[in-house]
């Protein structure tokens, strides 16, 4: 947006343009809640309780109506200071680009029971369960839809709420890196998708989280394995730890890289293997 420009303004509660964007009348419910406490941004628990206050109703899938909203709205979940997991939601204003964002298709039941049951009924990221630690689990998209993710299975995931806004203040935190991201995504080898990031990213820390995303593989993958891979082919890359609130974060930096092998880093790495194998032979034999 050109610095001169007036910011578009939000539409109010009750507006028509609102209407003709969100037609559940439960999300324009969360919507008036964000908007009503935009100078003031409130916990997710308030908002649950303002709405259910207008509506009636208590079980109102927050996360799916915050899904619902992002398409056209800026809401990020914003860690508070020196709170441990505790996150605010502020209304920012519209999208970049709004105007060309359709409705996100809501993700059909059957599918929702099938990733519920795949995973367990169990957080992917902590293991937690609602059975024994009173956590409330949400879908998750492993790649988010604002970086080409679908909703088909695969790309679906069950986080409890905290690990699920953890992600969300993470990828908030990263908006600027979203090209980047995007770029690395549609990359067809794991060693590509994330040397390309590493390379896009490159000076910075760039967080586990991150790498995993990119990675795209089962089972959240193996970054440690992976960064062996690749300083096999002549990278050097630092791992660290720093400190956000209360949380440790794991993070790489790239300090040095080599094109990548005209076969092709997978099959660089897959004969570098082999040929350790056949040394480790003769040297037992």
């Amino acid at each position: 947006m050109p610095q001169d420009q007036e910011p578009r303004p939000l539409p109010t509660p009750d507006s028509q343009e609102l209407q003709d964007l969100v037609t559940e009348a439960e999300t324009r419910a969360v919507y008036q809640v964000l908007y009503q406490s935009r100078n003031e941004p409130l916990e997710m628990t308030a908002i649950r309780e303002y709405v259910a206050e207008i509506t009636g109703k208590s079980n109102l899938q927050m996360d799916r109506r915050l899904r619902s909203l992002r398409t056209h709205f800026n809401v990020p979940a914003e860690r508070i200071p020196d709170k441990r997991n505790h996150f605010v939601y502020p209304l920012l204003g519209w999208k970049p680009d709004a105007d060309k964002r359709t409705a996100r298709k809501s993700i059909p039941g059957s599918v929702r029971a099938l990733i519920f049951q795949t995973y367990g009924n169990r957080c992917a990221a902590c293991g937690r369960t609602p059975k024994d630690d009173q956590v409330k689990l949400v879908i998750d998209h492993m790649v988010p839809l604002d970086l080409g993710g679908t909703n088909d299975p695969d790309n679906l995931q069950v986080l409890c709420e905290e690990d699920n806004h953890n992600k969300q203040a993470l990828f908030a935190e990263h908006q600027d890196d979203v090209p980047a991201l995007r770029k690395s995504l549609s990359l067809p080898e794991v060693h590509m998708r994330i040397g390309e990031l590493l390379k896009n990213m490159a000076g910075e820390e760039v967080p586990k989280e991150l790498i995993v995303l990119v990675a795209r593989e089962e089972n959240h993958g193996d970054p440690t394995k992976r960064m062996r891979e690749l300083r096999s082919l002549g990278w050097i890359i630092k791992n660290s730890k720093r400190r956000k609130g209360r949380r440790v974060l794991s993070c790489y930096r790239l300090e040095h890289w080599e094109p990548w092998p005209p076969e092709g880093p997978q099959a660089a790495v897959a004969g570098l293997e082999r040929a350790r194998k056949r040394s480790k032979r003769f040297r037992e034999g």
